[in-house]
């Protein structure tokens, strides 16, 4: 592609590089010059105009971006077009939007004429929700970087999870002369009302010993139960991996796959499993229904994502959940969409 300056009466048919104030109306930038435009131009006093050429092989962008994103099979995603070259994408569900980073990193180093910017991976989003954008930059594109970026789209794995409300998920929390019922009933309301955001209305809920014997004996009652993620909140906050609460999952027969993790609030949060139940040793810091380490894990498990050492140690990078607002209201979904998964 080449910008070239012509006179305006050898300008037609060619597409304009800049908008121009002609005497009657503003002509954007894009328009295919038709006479109509050369007279506006010329009685406004422009001389000359900047036009777009395409070299041999160059594709205009509205052709490259349809190109683009019928490649994407995005699953529970949906695309409507924009202006110049322009595709928005938003999520077709409630669930967690799963990419791996280094996908997108990789397509964006194709060319710096083809963009693709999302939103963080692993964020939780409603339908309707806009999560990316594809835009190609200038007006045309060479036909070989388009079939690159075709090629890369056709392995590219991105999608929303939608939660999976029908998980059994069940609370314990453990006891002694230092925590008091009032204490333990507002815990099991806020934890209730953290598991709602996922449209589970349920949340079973035990108090027992903070004793290891006394645990162990409802981790492995809430495992023959088929419970799916057991969460247990001790009645003081875990600071080693033998302290009562892992000691326990090991005593039940299962193991500790983390302790800890880069991310404030929530870094006291342990994550084992027994069989295929996995235990979640909660920091106190859920006993406030403000964003922390609990809300990451959950996120992922209740997408039916598994959650390893890895996983967790790469919630360090947006993991200072501070400043982070609270969770919010649903808004309501885009109908006219094209479905990117069909």
């Amino acid at each position: 592609m080449k910008l070239c300056r012509y006179e305006v009466q050898n300008a037609l048919g060619h597409k304009l590089a800049h908008s121009h104030k002609g005497e009657s109306r503003r002509i954007p930038k894009a328009s295919i010059l038709a006479d109509s435009d050369i007279q506006d131009l010329l009685a406004a006093g422009i001389g000359s105009v900047e036009i777009v050429v395409p070299d041999s092989g160059d594709v205009i962008e509205d052709v490259v971006a349809d190109r683009l994103i019928s490649q994407m099979t995005w699953a529970n995603c949906k695309s409507e077009r924009a202006n110049g070259g322009r595709f928005n994408i938003y999520a077709s569900c409630d669930g967690l939007f799963h990419f791996e980073r280094e996908q997108v990193d990789s397509f964006n180093s194709i060319s710096e004429e083809i963009t693709l910017a999302t939103i963080l991976p692993e964020t939780p989003v409603y339908a309707g929700e806009h999560v990316a954008t594809l835009k190609i930059i200038p007006f045309y594109v060479d036909g070989n970087c388009v079939d690159k970026a075709e090629d890369f789209l056709r392995s590219m794995s991105v999608a929303v999870m939608p939660w999976r409300s029908d998980l059994k998920i069940e609370l314990i929390q453990s006891y002694n002369e230092t925590i008091t019922r009032k204490a333990q009933e507002k815990a099991h309301q806020i934890q209730s009302n953290r598991i709602r955001f996922y449209g589970m209305s349920d949340l079973p809920h035990s108090l027992v010993r903070h004793d290891v014997g006394a645990i162990a004996n409802e981790i492995r009652g809430a495992s023959s139960r088929g419970v799916d993620v057991l969460m247990v909140l001790g009645a003081s906050a875990i600071c080693d991996r033998q302290d009562i609460v892992p000691a326990a999952l090991n005593s039940a027969g299962g193991d500790v796959t983390y302790f800890g993790m880069p991310v404030d609030p929530g870094n006291l949060m342990m994550v084992g499993c027994l069989g295929e139940m996995v235990m979640i040793g909660m920091p106190g810091c859920v006993r406030s229904p403000a964003l922390n380490g609990l809300d990451l894990v959950l996120d992922r498990l209740i997408a039916g994502l598994k959650i390893s050492s890895s996983d967790i140690q790469r919630m360090g990078v947006g993991g200072l959940l501070r400043s982070q607002p609270n969770r919010v209201v649903r808004q309501e979904a885009n109908p006219s969409l094209l479905d990117l998964s069909a």
